[in-house]
C-alpha cells in the first residue's frame, strides 16, 4: 500500500542520515579513514556514500517486495473472506429453507395425526352403532318369529311388517 512503501522510504532515509553521521563521527575531520590492516586502500568519502545509498537501495527494494507480497496476500484473504461470506450466506439461507420445510411437515403431521384421532372415534362410534343396530336386528327377528305381521289386517301389523322387511334389506 501507499503507506507502507512512504514508510519503507522514510526509515531507509533514516538509515542513510545514521550512516552518514556515523561515518562522518568515525572520521573525526581526517577525511578519509586510515586503512585496516586487511583492506589494501581506506574508503574515499563519495565511495562510502554510494555504498550507503546502494545499501538503502537494497532495503527500499526488500522492504517495496515485502509490501507488495503483503498485499497480494491481503488481497488473497480478502477473496477468501468474500468467498466465505458467500458461503455462510448461502448455508444461512438454505438454513432457513429447512427450517420452514420442517416447520411445514410439523403443521402436516399434526393436521394428520388429528384427522386420524377423528377417523378413530368414528370408528369406534360406527362399531358401536353396528352392534346396537345387530341386537336389534336379533330382537326384530325374533319378534317377526313370534308373530307373523305378514298377513295382519291391521294398520299398524302392515307397516311393522314394511319395516322388517326394509330393515332385513339394509342389514343383509
Amino acid at each position: 500500500s501507499v503507506r507502507a512503501r512512504a514508510a519503507a522510504a522514510a526509515a531507509a532515509t533514516r538509515i542513510a542520515q545514521l550512516a552518514r553521521a556515523m561515518y562522518l563521527q568515525g572520521e573525526g575531520g581526517r577525511g578519509r579513514r586510515a586503512a585496516s590492516p586487511g583492506s589494501q586502500a581506506g574508503l574515499s568519502g563519495a565511495g562510502f556514500q554510494e555504498q550507503i545509498e546502494y545499501g538503502c537501495k537494497i532495503l527500499q527494494e526488500s522492504c517495496f517486495s515485502k509490501a507488495t507480497e503483503k498485499e497480494k496476500e491481503l488481497a488473497s484473504l480478502r477473496e477468501d473472506v468474500e468467498g466465505l461470506r458467500r458461503q455462510g450466506e448461502g448455508l444461512r439461507e438454505k438454513n432457513q429453507a429447512l427450517d420452514a420445510e420442517l416447520a411445514e411437515s410439523k403443521r402436516r403431521n399434526a393436521t394428520q395425526l388429528e384427522e386420524n384421532r377423528q377417523a378413530a372415534q368414528m370408528v369406534m362410534q360406527l362399531r358401536g352403532q353396528v352392534s346396537k343396530l345387530g341386537r336389534f336386528r336379533q330382537k326384530l327377528e325374533g319378534a317377526v318369529v313370534e308373530g307373523d305381521y305378514e298377513g295382519a289386517d291391521d294398520w299398524i301389523g302392515a307397516r311393522v311388517a314394511d319395516v322388517l322387511v326394509t330393515l332385513r334389506l339394509c342389514l343383509w
